[in-house]
């Protein structure tokens, strides 16, 4: 009976000290490698990489990060560094995903924080730790001696997309992985908050992970009783989506109800197949969310699609006569809509927002999407050859119904509504509370 108990102790042991090594340290000359692999492998993939910075400029931001690079550096650090190279391309499908399994379950900040689009100032939203709420309202003025607005601009570098709307909203939505990137896990957070005109230093305990509740995709109420609201959190699941629209749209219809808010606000996106289904219970016409697009045909996207030119190239489709016929009228929502939008609506949610403006469809409240009228989509999943870090790249350019080369900017609301510290102390909900308001008059 002795030797059973041996071996897995043994074992035990011998797992332990696999676990307990020490990360693997790459040389200078790997991530090297690595970031030549990486910079070719996106040119070859990408319809135009550098749309929003030259080649030159790009050349030399490498070549810093390159020069700045020390002769050996961990799996996490490399990506630390390397997101920077990303980021500069400014298109929010081209990034790096966090090397989590790297990184494991790390000591995190222990707020959530909402940051002002104007001035720019942190205020905590939330925590997951009950004996904290009570700072929630409260104006971050430091984070462990980094004043907040030279921090978001640490954080901003690391951030590519469109438009400033979609790196705030990015820089809340990650933040316990975008201040990692600055602080690592510190046991302790010292953070300067506003205390009447006077910044007093609180020490704060990290937390360790604390299970989210899942949040589901899409969800269906009737407030006030006369108006449905559908929060679209996530467009995922073009499956399930039929069957809740299908139940949604039929409970509406049968409960005669003339209103209706959806709300997008936060929605990154997902598959747009769920916003052509959304579409045909709210358009009377045929639709289409597309005008057209580019698509680069590369040895890698040739063969994971298997387009039919057998040479590099970037082709164009017209996809304005594309059209989508809508569900018959007995199905479809003909009402009061109002539809809410901020810069966390990104995507596909950004698409088919757009779509509905260009179709006059319902009114839009909020703030101004980050999803913009010309973008690029539709990743590619790759993985660099040494440090196995993965990251997507897009390989096709759209244009929304509408939009020309001169559309750089997301959807504007019809009206511009933006929450307050005093909305966010209170947990008030101005933006849905306006349209609640406007939709009744």
């Amino acid at each position: 009976m002795r030797k059973p108990l041996v071996f897995i102790l043994l074992y035990i042991l011998s797992s332990l000290q696999v676990f307990g090594q020490p990360p693997r340290l790459y040389s200078k000359n790997e991530i090297y490698k690595d970031i030549d692999y990486l910079i070719n492998d996106l040119e070859n993939i990408h319809p135009n990489l550098f749309h929003s910075i030259s080649k030159e400029d790009f050349n030399n931001r490498i070549q810093i990060i390159k020069n700045q690079m020390p002769d050996s550096i961990s799996k996490i650090e490399a990506w630390i560094r390397l997101n920077r190279i990303l980021a500069a391309i400014k298109e929010g499908h081209t990034y790096f995903r966090p090397p989590a399994d790297d990184m494991g379950d790390f000591l995190k900040f222990p707020f959530k924080v909402k940051i002002d689009h104007t001035t720019k100032h942190f205020i905590i939203s939330g925590s997951p730790i009950d004996s904290l709420k009570s700072y929630i309202g409260t104006r971050i003025m430091s984070i462990n001696e980094i004043k907040t607005d030279n921090l978001l601009n640490i954080l901003m570098k690391d951030i590519g997309s469109e438009n400033e709307s979609y790196s705030i909203f990015m820089s809340e939505a990650n933040f316990e992985y975008a201040i990692y990137t600055v602080f690592h896990a510190p046991e302790y957070f010292t953070i300067g908050l506003l205390t009447g005109d006077k910044t007093v230093n609180h020490r704060f305990i990290s937390i360790n992970k604390i299970p989210a509740k899942p949040e589901p995709n899409y969800t269906f109420k009737i407030i006030n009783d006369n108006i449905g609201f559908i929060d679209m959190n996530r467009m995922n699941s073009y499956r399930d989506f039929k069957k809740f629209s299908k139940s949604t749209f039929s409970t509406i219809n049968s409960k005669k109800i003339s209103k209706l808010i959806i709300d997008f606000r936060g929605d990154q996106g997902g598959d747009s197949q769920v916003g052509d289904e959304l579409m045909k219970y709210l358009s009377n016409v045929p639709f289409t969310q597309w005008e057209k697009v580019y698509v680069k045909v590369s040895s890698v996207s040739r063969e994971l699609y298997n387009y039919p030119s057998e040479k590099d190239t970037v082709a164009e489709k017209d996809l304005s006569n594309n059209l989508t016929e809508p569900y018959p009228s007995k199905m479809r929502f003909s009402g009061k809509l109002i539809i809410l939008i901020d810069g966390g609506t990104f995507s596909s949610a950004g698409a088919v927002t757009w779509c509905i403006s260009q179709y006059k469809l319902g009114t839009t409240v909020g703030e101004e999407t980050s999803g913009i009228g010309v973008h690029y989509g539709n990743v590619i999943k790759r993985n660099l050859p040494i440090t196995g870090l993965t990251y997507y790249t897009s390989h096709m350019k759209w244009y929304q119904i509408g939009a020309t080369d001169n559309s750089t900017q997301g959807l504007i609301p019809d009206h511009i509504v933006k929450l307050s510290i005093e909305d966010i102390k209170t947990q008030k909900d101005t933006v849905l509370d306006y349209a609640i308001k406007l939709i009744n008059n």
